[in-house]
């Protein structure tokens, strides 16, 4: 993506004023003349209560199996009569045609007391097949084997007497007491919005079984000879509570409001005594429910959700991650992702939130890591690694110009250290290494001959100009002075060294002043006299020593060997010891180094991180 220059300075400075302002503390908003006082900048994500309260168990695991639920319930047979707002005993009617009858026979007469009744369930093996297939969770949907019996508590006694004039055999006392015995198969639609409670809602269908003649209202004795058998369906709405135990195994208990539709169309009447030939039974009923059922549990993914709208991105994307690496194919894993990509876009802006309140209390070093760490999670945002980048050159501007003023002031090792930190991270610190290194050789240099190590001090001094030609003055004069020490020490010199050394300080002070005095003059004659009597081969091995180092900076200089991803121990085989080793972290990280190589004007520099190259600059 491009932008205009002059469009992103100004959204570059927008967006750090803005960021500056987030780091002062704010003042609540105030109303009625500050009687009342309401902060309104929430530490929460957006749509935090939403989530909470509607979307807390988006990544929980499904339930995989209810083991069993026990049902137990009162319901009415009938009709249904009035509205809603009406509700009561009264509420129900018999309904004349759930009764079919042969011939001409008076129908049964029931009254609002011979509707009601009592019915017990169980459902077994409910299991989540969805769960095993597709991995879906947002919803459980699990599928098993129920059964249920039902009976009228106040049955209704049959037209015997008028059956009789028909029948015969329908001329007895009996009542009409339904005893149905159910088998379904039912599946359970379990939505669960909160940890403690979920709804429940819930279909069935099978066969059914009954028994309907008994010939006492209150002990409920059947005619077993006569039966019937049809079709049934069931549907019920309820909720249920969950206790949990802390263990897989979890409990519940609820309720249901539930209806049935009963169909007994067929009617095994051997011994016709009944003139009735199908019925059909319309049930609504309430249920108090007992189960127990595994899994449902909420996972790390729904801790993470929580920590990404506390604003812990960080700690979020780890959980998520987590997740999706357990539960790939959860019905929700997409919506994980997502998250994922919300928390890697969030993070660089939440760091660099915190590097800048760093930043404004001084803590410049945890301000500078807070940024590399903003950085490093960038991902595809120009805009915010621009921003970044440009705090962190602020830094790197600040620590140079602190390290000028300590080479001022004669700190040039203290000022050495700080650039080799800021050339870690910024280029600023890479291009002034060499110049700042210069200075601190140079300090050796002044050190060793204020201690009388006058070859140590021209090695130092030589070393100092080859990196840095702007002190060639200050050295020449350094020369100067060290020439005319050496001249005091000239008459001691024999070896090869030494006198080569004395030769080179007496020209380089001759050259410098314009003259050394005849005295001088006389031992330098003698002392190159002295020299050309010496061995000639200890020349020829200087001279080769001299070769030999020029033939290594150039071959290193040429290495067509080196290349991004080499390891350490390789380089140091193709290159040699590096002349600097900066480690970073303030040199407790060797996982990132910054190796460096002077090559006479300019130098090689070599980034590593975990010990494999992947930066090379020449500068």
């Amino acid at each position: 993506m491009y932008y205009n220059k002059n469009i992103y300075n100004i959204v570059l400075f927008i967006f750090l004023c803005g960021l500056s302002g987030q780091v002062e503390e704010k003042e609540p908003k105030t109303y009625f003349f500050g009687l009342i006082k309401i902060d309104s900048d929430s530490p929460y994500e957006d749509g935090y209560w939403l989530n909470k309260w509607f979307f807390s168990r988006e990544f929980a695991s499904p339930v995989n199996i209810v083991p069993i639920e026990l049902r137990y319930g009162f319901g009415v047979t009938g009709k249904s009569k009035g509205s809603v707002a009406s509700f009561g005993t009264k509420s129900f009617k018999d309904d004349p045609g759930k009764i079919r009858y042969d011939r001409d026979a008076v129908p049964i007469s029931q009254g609002i007391n011979n509707l009601y009744g009592t019915s017990i369930e169980f459902d077994m093996g409910l299991i989540n097949i969805p769960s095993y297939t597709v991995g879906t969770s947002w919803i459980n949907i699990l599928t098993g084997i129920s059964y249920r019996t039902s009976t009228l508590l106040f049955p209704a006694e049959i037209p015997g007497q008028d059956w009789g004039l028909i029948n015969d055999n329908w001329n007895r006392e009996a009542y009409f007491s339904p005893k149905l015995n159910e088998y379904l198969v039912t599946t359970h639609f379990q939505y669960q919005p909160f940890n403690n409670w979920y709804l429940n809602f819930r279909y069935g269908y099978g066969l059914a079984s009954a028994l309907f003649y008994s010939p006492d209202r209150t002990e409920q004795i059947w005619n077993q000879n006569l039966t019937g058998s049809g079709s049934s369906s069931a549907g019920a709405i309820g909720l249920r509570f969950v206790f949990d135990t802390g263990l897989n195994n979890r409990f519940t208990i609820g309720f249901d409001i539930r209806h049935s539709y009963t169909k007994i169309h067929r009617i095994n009447d051997p011994e016709d005594i009944t003139p009735i030939t199908r019925f059909d039974l319309s049930n609504y009923g309430v249920y108090v429910s007992l189960s127990a059922f595994y899994g449902g549990r909420k996972t790390i993914g729904d801790k993470a959700k929580v920590d990404f709208y506390r604003r812990d991105y960080i700690e979020a994307l780890k959980k998520f991650e987590q997740f999706i690496a357990k539960y790939p194919s959860h019905s929700n894993s997409h919506r994980a992702e997502k998250y994922i990509v919300d928390c890697e876009y969030k993070i660089p802006y939440k760091l660099m939130r915190q590097g800048l309140v760093l930043e404004e209390t001084g803590k410049i070093k945890k301000a500078l890591n807070m940024y590399q760490i903003a950085k490093s999670k960038v991902k595809n945002d120009t805009i915010a690694d621009n921003m970044i980048d440009e705090r962190i050159e602020q830094i790197a501007l600040l620590w140079m110009i602190k390290a000028e003023e300590m080479l001022n002031k004669g700190n040039y090792i203290t000022a050495y250290n700080l650039v080799k930190n800021v050339s870690i991270f910024s280029i600023k610190g890479k291009k002034e290494i060499r110049r700042f290194k210069s200075w601190v050789i140079l300090g050796e240099g002044k050190q060793y001959q204020k201690l009388g190590f006058i070859g140590k001090a021209m090695e130092k001094y030589a070393e100092a100009l080859e990196l840095n030609n702007d002190l060639i003055y200050e050295i020449r004069s350094l020369q100067y002075k060290a020439g005319i020490q050496m001249a005091k020490l000239a008459d001691e010199a024999d070896e090869f060294e030494e006198i080569q050394l004395a030769i080179h300080s007496l020209e380089t002070a001759r050259d410098l002043a314009g003259g050394i005095g005849s005295k001088n003059e006389k031992l330098l004659v003698e002392l190159k006299e002295k020299l050309e009597k010496l061995d000639n081969y200890k020349t020829r091995i200087l001279i080769d020593q001299k070769m030999n180092q020029g033939r290594l900076e150039l071959k290193r200089a040429r290495s067509d060997r080196l290349e991004i991803g080499l390891t350490l121990p390789q380089v140091e085989n193709l290159l040699g010891p590096p002349h600097e080793k900066i480690l970073g972290n303030n040199g407790k990280d060797h996982d990132q180094q910054l190796w460096i190589y002077f090559m006479g004007q300019r130098s090689l520099q070599l980034s590593f991180h975990n010990f494999q190259l992947f930066k090379i600059e020449k500068l």
